[in-house]
This record gives C-alpha cells, sequence and structure tokens, in this order.
C-alpha cells in the first residue's frame, strides 16, 4: 500500500475501528500526521504565534486527525491479534513528561517500544478481526 493509498483508507475508514490495517497503512498514516503537524507548527512560528495562539492551533489542528489516527492505530493492532484497547497502555508514559517532568526520558522511552511493538508483522492468516490486510 502506497503513501495515498493510505491516507485514502484511513480518511474513508475515518472512524472505523474494526477490521485490520497493514504495516504500510499504518506507518504512512502516522508520517503523514508528523508532516502535516511539522508544516503546521513551522507555518505558525513564522507567523509568530505565541505560546498560547500555539496551544490552541495545534488543538484544532489535531481535532481532524484524532479519530482516524485512533482507528488506525485498533486496527494495526487486530493485525497483531490484540484488541483496540490496547493502545490505553502507552498513553501514561506519552503523559509522563507533562506530568512528572521527567525529561523526556520515559517519553522517548515509550516512543521506542510503541514504534517496535507496532512494526511488528501482524498474523498471516485470518484472525478474530478479520482477514489478512493488503500489503
Amino acid at each position: 500500500m502506497g503513501f495515498q493509498e493510505a491516507l485514502r483508507t484511513c480518511f474513508s475508514k475515518y472512524a472505523k475501528a474494526d477490521g485490520r490495517a497493514s504495516r504500510s497503512e499504518f506507518w504512512y498514516f502516522h508520517l503523514a500526521i508528523f508532516l502535516y503537524m511539522f508544516v503546521a507548527g513551522f507555518g505558525l512560528g513564522i507567523v509568530g504565534a505565541s505560546d498560547a495562539q500555539m496551544d490552541l492551533a495545534i488543538l484544532f489542528l489535531l481535532v481532524p486527525v484524532f479519530a482516524p489516527s485512533v482507528c488506525v492505530t485498533a486496527r494495526r493492532l487486530h493485525d497483531l491479534n490484540y484488541s483496540g484497547w490496547m493502545q490505553l497502555i502507552f498513553y501514561p508514559g506519552f503523559l509522563a513528561d507533562e506530568l512528572l517532568g521527567t525529561g523526556y526520558v520515559i517519553y522517548l522511552v515509550t516512543l521506542a517500544v510503541w514504534a517496535f511493538w507496532y512494526s511488528q508483522p501482524g498474523k498471516r492468516a485470518k484472525n478474530k478481526y478479520g482477514a489478512q490486510p493488503k500489503k
């Protein structure tokens, strides 16, 4: 699955968490979100937005991609034969720096584990979440 096809698939399944997602669908969509936020943050920096304005703008920019991101992550977990709710185990690690002031250590460790886990190949055969997704 290519970059554009992954974006089309994720946005066409905007709030659909059932089924399975391939690694390429998952990673291309998250790459698109990264690029989207990078360009938006760069643009906000160029116009001289204050910290409060940046936070508000980023919140509004995240709203359209939040549901597809959660759903593609749930579908990716289904491909690994896990419940989509398993993605919640990473949120405490991602929020640790904000809440505990750990200097990004817990965040970076969580990010590394998250990336490793979602990079695993999916189950080849049909599982309880459906047939194997196309590559």
